[in-house]
């Protein structure tokens, strides 16, 4: 009998180096969310304003942090949802 592999489909990007995904951890250093806020804003790394506004709301962030070729360049998303970080670093693979 042959065993048939069924490819998985992985919800993260390409990378051949690491990948971290972190939820809420501006809550480890004690920071407020207007904080963690600015921290992001300072790499830009926001989806959107939209996400950026929600995640001041909700006080959610999810960011996504990874190295697609190399240890050197790096690509960061940040967003008030899992779902929306994903669906951006998906934008970003096909680019």
């Amino acid at each position: 009998m042959q065993v048939q592999l069924i490819p998985v489909i992985s919800p993260f990007p390409a990378h051949k180096c690491g990948l971290y995904l972190e939820h809420n951890t501006y809550r480890d250093s004690y920071l407020t969310i207007e904080e963690a806020v600015v921290e992001i804003d300072s790499g830009e790394f926001w989806v959107s304003p939209e996400e950026r506004a929600k995640a001041l709301e909700t006080k959610e962030i999810w960011t996504l942090h990874w190295y697609p070729d190399t240890p050197v360049g790096f690509i960061e998303v940040a967003a008030s949802t899992l779902e929306a970080v994903l669906d951006a670093a998906k934008g970003m693979e096909k680019k």
